[in-house]
């Protein structure tokens, strides 16, 4: 005899979204580390040469989360009141890609101008902008694209890390004309 399955209300869902993206956020920037000076350097030299980029990483990932957030709002708000189980669990891949993030920001900080953190870190941001594209997928029916073309941009930083060093989050900037680009060019693709 099978046990039937209790719906789960989208508002709960959502929150206990909200509190993952919040702790992930916080953890971030735990880990950012005050300036130490050592072998004759000075207390601001050490803050800009250490501190001020791990800062500058931390916003760029901030940004990128809170475009996450705002898209997962958008896509809760479509939603009727109660989630699927193929809703559950494309967003609990989502949040526990989030989840990594810190991970992720503090193994590229060690070394961003390495192919392998920027790998890891871009692909982890990759894979989140496919989790939330599958999660727009089955919640709304949003065949949208512009999770798609974000997870381009995350990926592009990878071969440029050698060349471009610790800049490569700036190419991540892009994701916000590409997303405009997607959202103008494949209108089609929202469903209300």
């Amino acid at each position: 005899m099978s046990v039937p399955m209790i719906p789960i209300s989208s508002k709960r869902l959502e929150f206990f979204s909200d509190a993952v993206l919040a702790v992930a956020i916080t953890l971030m920037v735990l880990r950012i580390t005050p300036p130490i000076a050592s072998g004759g350097e000075t207390l601001g030299e050490a803050f800009w040469s250490d501190t001020v980029p791990q800062i500058l990483y931390f916003l760029v990932t901030f940004a990128v989360i809170v475009s996450f957030w705002v898209g997962h709002h958008d896509v809760f708000a479509k939603m009727g009141p109660e989630a699927s189980r193929r809703v559950v669990s494309a967003n609990m891949v989502f949040l526990a890609l989030i989840c990594l993030l810190p991970f992720g920001l503090e193994f590229f900080s060690d070394e961003p101008s390495s192919v392998l953190t920027t790998a890891v870190y871009a692909g982890l941001l990759a894979l989140s902008s496919l989790a939330m594209t599958w999660l727009q997928w089955v919640a709304v029916d949003d065949h949208s694209l512009d999770g798609i073309g974000r997870a381009v941009v995350f990926v592009l930083a990878i071969p440029l890390a050698p060349l471009i060093g610790g800049f490569s989050p700036l190419i991540w900037m892009l994701n916000w004309p590409v997303t405009n680009y997607f959202d103008r060019t494949y209108p089609g693709g929202r469903r209300a």
